[in-house]
């Protein structure tokens, strides 16, 4: 089975993507602290327009809608 590519969202403007959901799992975060992941995540209230990652802060997602 091949192994697929994680993207992030290329479009997002704000100045700190590099701590979305989708930029760090595309960096392959999820893998590498799986527990610090497991505290982005858990009890999750936001959920991603672009994305539909959850998150429990908005500051995780790039279009965060809460839940």
């Amino acid at each position: 089975m091949a192994e697929e590519k994680i993207t992030h969202n290329t479009e997002c403007k704000s100045e700190s993507h590099s701590k979305h959901l989708c930029y760090i799992v595309s960096q392959g975060f999820h893998l590498s602290n799986v527990e610090e992941y497991k505290a982005l995540v858990k009890d999750a209230e936001f959920e991603c327009r672009h994305c539909g990652r959850l998150a429990k802060n908005a500051d995780s997602l790039c279009e965060p809608i809460r839940l």
